[in-house]
């Protein structure tokens, strides 16, 4: 009889711990659909952009052309700075992307953007730049040749020759 008393402990134990077992899964699971949910809708916020874009456009747009600008200014600097440098793989590798992307964004991307440019604001953005790289490759071309005389010297000269009649 002792071994009927310590099996039929040894069962209640079996069932008390079956019992919390199922209890911590059971807790397990509804922690782990709470975060679940907390991360699909702190995610779906952040990837569904396309509600504030419809109330802000201009806003979204200055940003993603900060962006581009900071972006692009900060990849021109450093191709520029490794002009004079020994080519290597690396500067080679940037060179190319560089390239890459100068003919994508010339061939797909100032197409759309001078559209959009011409239909909110009435400009033609790809004459601007044309005009923009125009002025600033004439001005670092132009250098004076002859010192033309100041406006003063001339009077000073007619002055005195008048004086001297």
């Amino acid at each position: 009889m002792p071994n009927a008393s310590t099996k039929r402990e040894l069962e209640r134990q079996l069932e008390k711990t079956r019992e919390s077992l199922s209890e911590t899964v059971g807790e397990i699971k509804e922690t782990v659909e709470q975060e679940v949910n907390a991360v699909k809708k702190t995610v779906s916020g952040v990837l569904d952009y396309r509600e504030d874009f419809a109330k802000d456009p201009i806003v979204w747009s200055l940003g993603a052309l900060s962006a581009g600008f900071a972006l692009g200014y900060t990849v021109g600097y450093a191709h520029k700075n490794s002009k004079g440098a020994k080519q290597s793989p690396m500067i080679a590798f940037a060179d190319s992307i560089v390239e890459e992307l100068s003919s994508v964004g010339q061939g797909l991307v100032m197409p759309a953007l001078n559209e959009k440019i011409r239909e909110l604001f009435g400009l033609e953005f790809s004459q601007l730049l044309e005009q923009m790289r125009g002025t600033s490759k004439g001005r670092a071309s132009k250098r004076p040749t002859k010192r033309l005389p100041s406006k003063t010297s001339k009077r000073t000269t007619k002055k005195s020759a008048a004086g001297k009649k």
